[in-house]
């Protein structure tokens, strides 16, 4: 599920926001330790997934959904300058912008384009909404502002074959 998930969002910020292109990654604690020289190119966003509860969907045999909660790190080398904080809250606007009221089908992903206009084109994200927006100020040398999202996931993943 996570793994169709950020491919979907990441497509999408590539391709709305050329300022940040090529440097969308996962989330994976890289900005814990201040004291080490950042080991990516800024400004940049990571993608960061919550924990997702999942159910049956009724009527599908073994398909699962659940609400998908997830942020958007949008991170700028901060040298205590305005210029860089106003630069991560104008990316910060861009993935809104990018993701706010969106859905999303398998067939927007490569390699699933034979699926539009079929049944077999499942909705993988449905409706994300921006739930809310925050900064990290623990960070010495990055500015750090974080734009949080939620919608209605299903996981097709292992269910291609249906």
């Amino acid at each position: 599920m996570l793994s169709l998930a950020y491919k979907t969002i990441k497509k999408q910020l590539n391709e709305a926001i050329p300022e940040v292109s090529g440097r969308i990654h996962w989330y994976n604690s890289l900005l814990t330790d201040d004291h080490a020289e950042p080991v990516f190119q800024t400004p940049t966003l990571f993608i960061e997934f919550s924990e997702t509860h999942l159910v049956e969907l009724k009527g599908y045999k073994n398909i699962q959904g659940g609400r998908l909660s997830f942020s958007i790190h949008c991170v700028e080398q901060f040298n205590y300058d305005d210029d860089a904080v106003l630069n991560a809250l104008s990316i910060a606007d861009k993935v809104y912008r990018a993701l706010h009221k969106r859905d999303f089908k398998l067939s927007e992903l490569s390699g699933f384009e034979d699926l539009n206009g079929t049944n077999k084109d499942w909705i993988l994200l449905s409706t994300i909404v921006r739930t809310a927006v925050s900064a990290d100020h623990r960070h010495i040398n990055l500015a750090d502002s974080i734009v949080r999202f939620t919608c209605e996931a299903v996981d097709v993943d292992s269910n291609l074959k249906f």
